[in-house]
């Protein structure tokens, strides 16, 4: 007789079926950062539709055959993500439909909710994607420890702060009591500790701690995310960052001003200021997070930026000789996500090409 362990093994094992089936592995080989299920889902032929919902997180319709996902936009990114992942599990483990008020199911839950969780989690954060996240962002296990690193991996990977924690223990790099202690720290103080106590854009936006690691990557942020930077410091020999215009139009890049007297306890070790190995923190801002552009419209705004793979290129240089090559560079991407009523970009863009080839 099978048992819920059993069947929970078999979740984890659809997942990694799926990912392969799909050649997720080629996505990230391309640069980009996170799994996609909402793209999965699409060249599944499985319509993903957004909605606005008060209580309701999701669900998974099955009607004539044809099955479909709706998902409550109006959550923070990280959990938009996972409540399709989890939808989407109930179509490749073959439920009926479904609705979800909560994606955060516990031991007691329905043996259809726990198994379409454990696909979720396999799909989105698959061992071999945290491995290569953690090399290639320099983090050993004991980073794993530290809250802010953590929401810097959720962020990365597409998953929610809470998720990204519990994965972390799924996979045995953290423990239970561990997982426990992180859990409890809200990620809204993680965002107001990287930006040094001054308040934030939009408390629902995320921050991204972002660093030479990052390089050549394609990240997914959501339109209205701030985006700090902690580079090399050479201020004392008169060099600084800066954006280089002619590829990375819209974006300005200026150094992070702090105030002391607001300035949070540093979870982590302290940055060495100034020599070789000391890092000066920049802010990249958009036209869509400017402080220029107040809480106006930005409909004109948005297509310039959503949809699109934007360059964002940085040079260190002396600004008194713009004739001196940049002693350093950094080139990375962005794709900002919109999340609105309606299909998801990517079943957008599907739909169109299928469009253009008729």
């Amino acid at each position: 007789m099978k048992t819920d362990d059993d069947a929970l093994m078999a979740a984890a094992r659809r997942a990694a079926e799926v990912l392969e089936e799909f050649e997720a592995k080629k996505r990230i080989e391309a640069g980009y950062t996170r799994i996609d299920a909402e793209h999965i889902a699409s060249v599944s032929d499985v319509v993903v539709m957004y909605r606005k919902f008060e209580l309701l997180l999701g669900g998974f319709l099955l009607e004539d055959g044809k099955p479909g996902i709706i998902v409550n936009w109006d959550r923070p990114r990280g959990l938009v993500h996972m409540t399709c992942a989890h939808e989407l599990g109930h179509f490749a483990l073959g439920h009926e439909s479904t609705s979800d008020t909560t994606v955060d199911v516990s031991k007691n839950a329905a043996l259809v909710e726990r198994t379409a969780n454990q696909f979720a989690y396999a799909l989105l954060a698959p061992s071999w994607l945290v491995a290569q996240t953690m090399r290639r962002q320099r983090w050993g296990r004991n980073s794993l420890r530290n809250p802010s690193v953590v929401y810097q991996m959720s962020l990365r990977l597409g998953m929610s702060y809470k998720a990204m924690v519990w994965s972390l223990n799924r996979l045995g790099h953290l423990t239970v009591s561990e997982a426990l202690k992180i859990v409890d720290v809200q990620p809204i103080a993680i965002k107001r500790e990287i930006v040094g106590g001054t308040a934030l854009n939009n408390s629902r936006s995320d921050v991204w701690m972002l660093t030479e690691a990052d390089r050549d990557r394609i990240l997914e942020p959501g339109l209205g995310d701030q985006m700090v930077f902690d580079l090399p410091n050479h201020a004392g020999s008169g060099c600084i960052w800066s954006v280089d215009e002619a590829q990375s139009e819209g974006f300005l890049l200026k150094p992070f001003v702090r105030d002391a007297r607001r300035v949070p306890p540093r979870r982590g070790p302290e940055i060495t200021v100034g020599g070789d190995g000391s890092t000066l923190r920049y802010e990249l801002t958009t036209p869509l997070n400017s402080p220029s552009l107040g809480d106006g419209d930005d409909s004109e705004i948005v297509p310039t930026l959503e949809s699109r793979k934007r360059t964002i290129s940085l040079n260190e240089r002396a600004p008194w000789n713009p004739e001196r090559a940049a002693i350093h560079q950094l080139n990375l991407y962005a794709e900002f996500e919109r999340l609105e009523d309606g299909l998801p970009q990517t079943e957008r863009d599907r739909r169109l090409a299928r469009t253009r080839r008729a």
